[in-house]
This record gives C-alpha cells, structure tokens and sequence, in this order.
C-alpha cells in the first residue's frame, strides 16, 4: 500500500484523508514549523542566539543589583544566576540546530524571570512578573510558535512548583491557588498572542526567502527552458542594455559565431575578437544612438547590417525595447549566418556575369578590353577617398564606373559602386573603406576572368573587314597614294557603331528597370570613325545622358497615353560629321526639361540662372540634380557633370534644346583637328552626301 508524501509546509492530512476538523490538528499545524530550515532562518536564529546569549549573560549584574537592593543574598543570586546561563552556554556547544537552541533559550528565560523574582522580594517582587510576559512578547522574534510554548510551559511549571515548594519566591504575600491560575491564565493567553505573531512573522518574513527560493527556482526552470529553445535556433540570439552591455540569455549560435560569451561586456568588445572593422563601425554608430542626437530610428540604421568575418558572412538584425517614458531600454540582436546563401548567391551572380562577359567579349573585344582596361583606371583613382576627402573628379570616376559596369551587364559591380557612393555620401570613414573593399574584391574576381576572355588581345589590333582589304589592294594596283593613305588612316581609328550599340543596350535595360518598357531606340553612326582613347571616357559617360533621359525624360506607358503620344518612348543616338567635328546626338521624346525647377535649384545652390546658357550649364554642373532623393540610378548629381569633363577634355560644347511634353535633345560637338581623324572626317562627310 502506498502513501503520497507530504509537503513540508503543508497542514497536516486527516487520516481519512479529509482536511484536518479538530481543533488539536489545527493547533499543530500552525505551533510547528516545516522541518526544511532554510539558509535565512538559519543565518536569522544564529545571529538572534548570539544576541539573547550574550543579553543573558548582561542579566547576572543586574539581578546582583536587584538582590543587593532588596537584601536576598548577591552570592546566592549570583551563584543562581550563574547555573541557568550554564544552561545555553553548554546547550549552544551541545546542539547544532539553530532552532533548536531557541527552545534552550526560551527554557533560559523564564528560569532567568524566576530568579529575579526571587531577588526581588519585597514590595515590588510583584512587578517583577513583567519580566516573564516581556520576555514571551520578546520570544516571537525567533518566529518559531514552538519557542513560546516551551517559554510559556516553563514558566508554568516554574509557578507551580514554586508556590508549593517556596511561595515566598513568588509572592511577597500567601496568595491562593486560584491566584496562581489566574497568573497562569494571562501567560497562556499572551503565549497564543505571541505564538500567532511568531507563526505570521515567519510566513510572511522568515519563509518569505523560501518562497522567494521556490520562486527562483520556477524561474531558473523557465530560463533553462527558454535556454533550450534559444539553443535550438540557428539564429545568434543576444540582448543590450541601454549601456551596450551584453545581458546574460543569449543562443549557443552566438557563441559558435564570435566565440566564448561573457555576460557584462560590450557587444563591440565581442565582436572586436572576430573582426575589428565591424566592431569599431558599430561601436562608432552605438554612441550616436546612446547620445540620442539622432531619432533612434535611423541611429538603429547605421548600426551594421552585414559583415563579412574571416571566410562567414553574417546579416544583423536589431529589435528596441523601450521603457514606460519612451528611453531605450534594451536591444535583440539577432545574428543571422548568410555564409551558405550568399556564397550560393555570389556563384550564381558570378556565372551569369562570367557569361555576359563572354557574350560581351565575342561581340565587342575591342570595346570589351576598352571598358576592362578604363574600368580599372576608374578604380584606382577612387581608391584611398572618403566620405570626406572624395574629390569632384574621384565621384565622377566611380559614378562613370557604375554606369559602364551596368552596361555591360555587370549588376555586382554596380551596386558595389552605389554602396560605396552611399559610404561616401552619409557613413564614415570605417564604412566607406568597407564598402572600397568590396567592390575591389569583386572586381579582382571578375578581372581574372575577364583577362583569360581577353587573352592576349591586344587593343591596338586592328580588325579589317574583307571588304576594306579588297578596296585597298586595288587603289594599291591603281597608284591612288592619296586615297589609300586616308583609308590606312580610317583603319587606325575606332568605328563608333560599337560604342553606340552599347549605349542602346543600356537603354533597354534602364528602361526595363523604371518600367518604361517598350522603349523604342534608334541608332545611327554614319560610318563614323575616331581614335579610340580620346574618345572612350566620352563614350563611358554618355550613359549617364542615356540614364537621365529615361528616368527624366521618358513618360511611363500611361502618362505618355494620356498626352496623346505612343506608348512606347522613343530614343535616337547618332554620330555624325559636320563642318571639320564630331556631332554626337542623343535625343528623346519625352516630357521636356523643366527648366523652372531646374532655375530654382541653381538658385539654391548659389549657380548662375538668368540665361539659358546659364541653366544648361547649371545641368551639367558638379553635384546639381533635380532630385530629392538618390537612388541608385540618379539624384547625386555626378553623371552630367562627368558627361561635361569629357566634352571638355575634348576641346567640344554642349548644346541643350527641349521643349515640353516634346522632348529634349543633347548634342556634344568636337572639333576634329588631327591629320588622321580630318582624314576619316573627309571619307566620313563624303560617304554621308553621296
């Protein structure tokens, strides 16, 4: 037959298994404690031992006074004295249990209240009684109701046997039994009072810590359970206080990520073990949210959101807590491993650019080396700038870069120009050097395979069409020295068709991106030939026009429909030679120009805007843009401003004409002023009249 056990703290259970009825029962449930004794009411009944041990051994003289003043014997007294505090002097040597000793001193005490009395015969010994029911009210602060039923009971007994065995050491006269009970009545009713406020006052302060204990360990409980979900996410999971120091939960996956966790120091100082770049961005971005200078929305979006560590890359999460008055108060940092999906990411991003380069390469090689050779200068020249140090001519570089590497279909290497023109315009220093990183890095790995396409291809040879070969062999027979010299000429330079083919391209694709499609393009060279170096950063940042006319320019298909124009917008490029120069065209049949905005930028700005002249130059000013926000095709600025250090790195000018809801046209005229290209010019105008 089995039993169910009993709670320490628990009433006692009838034996029918009911709740207790009678009145004993009850009695015993509330005058004795739980056996556990606690590490509180340990540590509370060993200090109170201490003190009533050394408040008894205060009484001998005192009670030695007392028996002096009322003649009943000092040595007797003393010696009386003497052998009760022998009681818990060996009691506390005796006995271990602290609670235990407590029953020695309630024994003590009232064995002390008889002695005094004793001392005290005479006409006060009466109020000597006080003693005995100050001392049971003094009982209850050993909040054990055990304590003042062994007081109580020793004084009782203490009466009883006295009054028949010696009166005299009670009463100063021959009180009757009945005065005893009455004496008795009035102990047993102060020890019910002082045993209930013992019982409550170990409820409610001395089993409070148990409680508290019992507490804990719910709680415990529930962070090991909360510790075995974290540890079972994938996620680094951590929390800030306010201060950046790391609180105590955390994931396991925190740990396997940046090492041993140590609850109290900063989040920076722990990622600083793993990588000191990123923990001296967060730390640097941490003080401008702490400061509250900024609104804690965007100084949270500063924080990093990414970093690559050693051979993982990692994507950070942060979620606030504020407290009751709106202050921050903690922050989760989830840490998310991105290692697998952005090396799956970069492969595939990488084989589909490794094959538009080879695409590229087999239609265009001269342009393909031309853009490899000019995107490689454009890097080194931005490299060592800042977001503060970054000249006009460092922006328009990158900026020309991203344009370029967006036309021949290289989206990494374009957005890693953007991310570095963002460090540039708003992060700091570390950020910028980070962001520089990266698209180096990118462009290393795509450089390998762009120079083994490229091989030993060599940009100053030249291709002949089998055509040309034929035309010079029979002015070769026929004598034609002068006719054959300006054709060996046109071969030395470039023909301009390719360059324009790659401006269409980006055209459409720009176009797909706004969602401007269809765009209709319409391209003509004019057999057109230049030298190919003077000519290349024009061609490189013409696109920057092409960009602007689609993204200013070109309505969407709705807007162009509601104007009564076709739905698809429409734009030409062309080269042509006209009087000794270079006309490039680029036009389209967009919404116009709005040249009241563009006065009143210039006017914020502080740029000359009375003239026409004065707004087209405006247009094409350094870091003028119409936009009020930057995205990553426009709005900083660069593009036209790189546009006109080309044109005027060519001795040309720009002419703007545009009309609204009609369009815009942007013609750039070089002069053609060497030998070679005025001899092309000749064979170019000839072929363009005949």
């Amino acid at each position: 037959m089995s039993s169910t056990p009993q709670h320490p703290d628990s009433p006692p259970i009838h034996p029918t298994g009911g709740e207790p009825t009678s009145l004993w029962t009850r009695f015993l449930s509330a005058a004795v404690l739980p056996k556990t004794v606690s590490a509180f009411e340990a540590s509370y009944l060993a200090r109170m031992n201490k003190i009533a041990l050394w408040f008894f051994i205060a009484h001998l003289p005192v009670f030695m006074l007392v028996a002096w003043a009322n003649d009943t014997g000092v040595v007797s007294v003393a010696l009386m004295t003497l052998a009760v505090l022998a009681v818990p002097v060996l009691g506390c040597r005796a006995i271990e249990s602290e609670r235990r000793k407590s029953y020695v001193f309630a024994f003590t005490s009232m064995c002390m209240g008889g002695v005094l009395v004793h001392a005290g015969q005479g006409p006060v010994q009466i109020e000597m009684h006080f003693y005995f029911f100050s001392i049971l009210a003094i009982l209850a602060l050993f909040a054990n109701p055990m304590t003042v039923i062994v007081g109580a009971g020793t004084v009782a007994v203490h009466h009883l046997a006295l009054w028949y065995l010696a009166p005299a050491s009670i009463f100063n006269y021959d009180a009757p039994l009945w005065v005893v009970l009455v004496h008795a009545a009035f102990v047993v009713l102060e020890a019910f009072a002082a045993g209930f406020i013992a019982r409550n006052f170990f409820d409610n302060v001395i089993g409070l810590e148990k409680k508290v204990e019992e507490r804990t360990a719910q709680l415990r409980e529930r962070n090991r359970e909360m510790q075995v979900v974290l540890d079972s996410i994938e996620q680094g999971i951590v929390t800030v206080d306010a201060s950046c120091q790391l609180l105590p939960e955390h994931s396991s996956s925190i740990e396997t990520f940046f090492g041993e966790f140590v609850p109290g120091e900063t989040f920076a100082d722990y990622l600083s073990r793993s990588c000191v770049t990123t923990a001296e961005w967060f730390s640097m971005n941490w003080e401008a949210l702490a400061d509250g200078f900024l609104p804690m929305e965007l100084a949270i979006d500063q924080l990093p959101k990414h970093a690559r560590i050693g051979e993982s890359s990692y994507d950070f999460e942060y979620r606030t807590k504020l407290d009751d008055s709106g202050e921050l108060e903690a922050v989760l940092i989830v840490v998310s491993d991105k290692t697998n999906e952005v090396a799956r990411e970069h492969a595939e991003a990488l084989q589909r650019e490794v094959l538009t380069m080879l695409e590229r390469a087999m239609k265009d090689e001269r342009g393909f080396a031309a853009f490899y050779k000019e995107s490689t200068a454009l890097l080194a020249k931005v490299e060592g700038a800042s977001h503060e140090s970054a000249t006009s001519e460092e922006k328009r570089a990158l900026h020309t870069m991203k344009g370029n590497a967006a036309a021949f279909g290289l989206g990494s290497i374009s957005k890693a120009c953007h991310e570095l023109e963002n460090a540039w315009g708003r992060s700091t220093l570390l950020e910028a050097e980070t962001a520089f990183e990266a698209l180096k890095n990118r462009w290393l790995e795509l450089g390998e395979t762009a120079e083994r396409l490229l091989g030993d291809a060599d940009e100053d040879t030249i291709r002949v069409p089998a055509s040309q070969l034929e035309t010079l062999l029979e002015l070769a027979v026929d004598g034609g020295s002068e006719k054959l010299a300006a054709e060996l000429a046109e071969l030395l330079l470039e023909p301009t068709s390719p360059a324009l083919e790659r401006l269409e391209s980006q055209a459409l694709q720009i176009a797909e991106r706004l969602e401007r499609s269809p765009l209709k393009t319409h391209v003509e060279s004019h057999g057109v030939r230049v030298q190919r170096a003077s000519f290349q950063p024009l061609w490189s940042a013409l696109v920057h026009v092409i960009r602007n006319a689609i993204d200013h320019g070109i309505e969407a298909p709705e807007e162009r429909l509601d104007a009564d124009k076709d739905a698809a917008g429409k734009i030409s490029i062309r080269t042509q030679v006209v009087d000794g120069s270079l006309i490039v065209t680029v036009e389209d049949d967009g919404r116009g120009i709005d040249w009241e905005r563009v006065r009143t930028k210039a006017c914020e700005v502080g740029l000359p805007n009375e003239t026409c002249d004065d707004l087209v130059n405006a247009l094409f000013a350094t870091e003028f843009t119409t936009r009020d926000s930057v995205s990553e095709l426009s709005g900083r600025g660069v593009g036209l401003a790189a546009v006109a250090n080309a044109i005027e790195n060519l001795k040309g000018s720009i002419s703007v004409t545009s009309l609204p809801g009609e369009g815009t046209r942007m013609q750039f005229v070089i002069p053609l002023e060497t030998h070679s290209t005025q001899l092309v010019a000749d064979s170019a105008q000839s072929r363009q009249t005949s």
